[in-house]
């Protein structure tokens, strides 16, 4: 049986075998070794370790042995000279068919915009105004229309790009959720959806062509308008997977006349001259209202393409 005895109680052990606690004081040999390896500390505040270097090790520093190397100097320059020629090359390359200035228009968008362009797209009867707004310069001539930040009757490329990456995507899902999906089948979707929009744009360009349609309608306006068509799909193919067929159809026909009738409206007073226009341009002033008739009625044909589920395996 142990006994208690006083004396032990009351020494204290050697100094060598102290054991310290979180706020005890570091002797000297501890000191020398927190010296010699400083980075082999852990620090609570910062919750992380740093690993240990060798004395004298210093650290990875990148920008002042650049600044003290000049073939690193001479080829961050020649770097920098090859990006921005290709830069240059690319915009003289893309400055031939369509202007990098008229191409940022387009996209000048707010999301104030994209909601009042959805509302338009789905519900165009609501729209009473469809002037665009001209944009002038300080000494009041008409240099152009306003940016569709600016109106909301103005065409922009924006929405037909998202809704046609959107497409893509619902399609993959729907096709995957079918069990039948393949990577091969999102390109073979947008190779399809981008060839009708191509189609429609070639076709529309010639008809403008033919009938005399020069300045009036650009072909940024008839790529805007023409991939509008994605957004009224998008709801479409939405509800063909889950939907009675009934109210899939219906929905086709009133997307379709939806857009059929903004079309119209969009491109009426840029394809159709007004009574007291040039006598010459009143000549064809009713083939261009079939013309019109004909381009609307075709987004039926289009978006009832775009609503087949084909995929690259069949």
């Amino acid at each position: 049986m142990a006994h208690y005895n006083p004396q032990m109680a009351g020494s204290a052990p050697p100094p060598n075998q102290q054991m310290r606690g979180a706020f005890s004081p570091i002797d000297s040999q501890q000191q020398q070794q927190q010296q010699q390896f400083p980075y082999n500390t852990y620090n609570p505040n910062q919750q992380q370790f740093q690993q240990p270097q060798p004395p004298g090790a210093q650290p990875f520093m990148f920008v002042p042995q650049l600044q003290g190397n000049h073939a690193a100097q001479l080829g961050m320059q020649f770097a920098g000279s090859a990006m921005n020629a290709m830069q240059e090359n690319v915009q003289q390359n893309v400055g031939r068919y369509v202007s990098m200035s008229q191409l940022k228009h387009y996209f000048d968008v707010s999301n104030m915009y994209v909601l009042s362009k959805l509302k338009m797209l789905v519900f165009p009867w609501l729209q009473r105004n469809w002037h665009r707004h001209a944009e002038r310069d300080a000494t009041g001539q008409v240099v152009g229309f306003k940016a569709p930040r600016d109106d909301t009757n103005s065409p922009d490329l924006y929405i037909p790009v998202m809704a046609l990456v959107t497409y893509v995507i619902v399609i993959g899902l729907i096709v995957g959720r079918l069990g039948v999906f393949r990577p091969e089948d999102l390109g073979y979707t947008a190779s399809s959806a981008l060839g009708i929009l191509v189609f429609e744009v070639l076709l529309v360009k010639m008809f403008c062509y033919l009938l005399n349609v020069g300045a009036e309608l650009l072909l940024l306006d008839i790529l805007a308008c023409s991939g509008y068509k994605f957004v009224s799909t998008i709801f479409v193919v939405l509800l063909k997977p889950w939907a009675p067929w009934w109210l899939t159809w219906s929905a086709f026909f009133y997307f379709g006349f939806a857009l059929a009738f903004y079309m119209i409206r969009s491109l009426r007073h840029a394809v159709i001259p007004e009574p007291s226009s040039v006598t010459g341009i009143n000549i064809h002033r009713k083939r261009r209202i079939h013309f019109l008739f004909v381009i609307a009625m075709m987004q039926f044909f289009y978006i009832w393409i775009l609503i087949q589920y084909k995929t690259s395996s069949k």
